[in-house]
């Protein structure tokens, strides 16, 4: 179902019904198209659109222990 933002807010209730149904609706406005559509509470992968991301970065292991790290960044601000 295509449809207007203007008409998507003066028949929302349509456009709910509608997407109960299992419809998706798409609503131009402005030359954009924003969907609309039911989604599940709980989906089961919830990180679909993220998964090309995954182990992009990694940190760093830290060096030493927390300690040496502290005495470490204060040497700096004492010594700049």
């Amino acid at each position: 179902m295509e449809t207007t933002l203007t008409d998507f807010q003066r028949n929302f209730s349509a456009a709910r019904a509608a997407a109960d149904r299992g419809e998706t609706i798409k609503v131009k406005s402005a030359g954009a198209v924003y969907l609309f559509a039911k989604a599940n509470d709980h989906p089961s992968r919830p990180f679909a659109d993220l998964e090309h991301l995954f182990g992009v970065v990694r940190r760093p292991q830290p060096a030493g222990s927390p300690h040496e790290t502290i005495r470490n960044r204060l040497k700096t601000r004492r010594a700049g």
